[in-house]
């Protein structure tokens, strides 16, 4: 009788150390690694680049205000006014070159001129041409140019 103790024992040792050996129910699951951790990056963002300068507006008139606008726009002069120029730029750059090319009727360069700028952001550059022996009647034109490249024009004219 003490026999059936010991076969039962043995029949449920076997059958737990096959369960074991296939993979049964029995078995734990596989040690798995937990996923990395996230790093931290404490790299510091960078500035934005400025922008570019570039022409917002160009304003002709008879006067500029101390902050080299023009004081009062307009299209029309009399052949003894100083005649100005209020290039607007907005960016930034350390070195750029406005032009500003003055022209009558056919083309005929009056005056041509050039400054170097170097802003970061919104500005204001005055140019200004005179006679004194008075302007000729008749349409004149200011080329604004920026770095060599057409940026705008203004046309205006001279009335007796």
């Amino acid at each position: 009788m003490h026999r059936f103790p010991v076969a039962v024992a043995f029949v449920i040792a076997a059958v737990a150390s096959g369960l074991s050996a296939c993979g049964g129910a029995s078995e734990s699951p596989p040690a798995t690694q937990p996923p990395p951790s996230p790093q931290v990056k404490t790299t510091v963002p960078a500035a934005p680049a400025p922008a570019a300068v570039r022409v917002t507006a160009v304003e002709v008139g008879k006067a500029i205000n101390a902050q080299k606008r023009v004081e009062q726009p307009t299209t029309t002069f009399a052949p003894t006014d100083t005649l100005y120029v209020s290039i607007l730029t907005d960016g930034s750059a350390s070195n750029a070159t406005l032009g500003a090319r003055w022209t009558y009727e056919g083309g005929t360069v009056v005056k041509e001129d050039t400054q170097t700028i170097a802003p970061t952001g919104a500005t204001a550059t005055e140019f200004h041409v005179a006679k004194p022996s008075g302007w000729p009647a008749g349409k004149y034109k200011v080329e604004v140019s920026l770095n060599g490249s057409p940026a705008s024009a203004r046309e205006f004219e001279v009335k007796p």
